[in-house]
């Protein structure tokens, strides 16, 4: 009789954890991962997106397997713009624990034509640098 109670509660104590964690809003975290490389054009024409599906393309890594591309947080100063990639967790599930690459595609458009500096974060202090010209 004891052993089915002991089962019980801890069925019980799982479900529970499980239940809690069914909250969206609860399971998800972010945070600020570093871009590792870049593959961009160097010119665009103006009102013209650049297309980045195929030309800019931004790879950065996740902590774990449930990480995954949240957002672009940018900063604009004159032509240079400040991008960093903030990647969203669901921590309520079971992740792998291996830090994976995952590439998401940035887009850059401008109305004025001149020369541009994005600076995308790829540590606490640096930035690895794409000069974009626009016609």
């Amino acid at each position: 009789m004891k052993r089915k109670n002991i089962i019980l509660l801890i069925s019980i104590v799982i479900f529970g954890i499980v239940v809690s964690c069914n909250d969206d809003n609860e399971c998800i975290t972010n945070n600020i991962e570093y871009v590792t490389s870049i593959n961009s054009p160097n010119t665009g024409t103006i009102n013209e997106t650049v297309n980045i599906t195929v030309n800019i393309e931004v790879n950065f890594k996740v902590r774990n397997g449930c990480g995954r591309f949240g957002k672009f947080i940018e900063s604009e100063n004159g032509n240079i713009r400040n991008i960093e990639v903030e990647a969203e967790y669901e921590d309520c599930y079971y992740c792998t624990q291996a830090f994976e690459s995952k590439t998401v595609n940035y887009e850059f458009k401008s109305t004025n034509s001149g020369n541009y500096e994005l600076k995308f974060k790829s540590s606490p202090t640096e930035f690895i640098t794409v000069n974009l010209t626009i016609n």
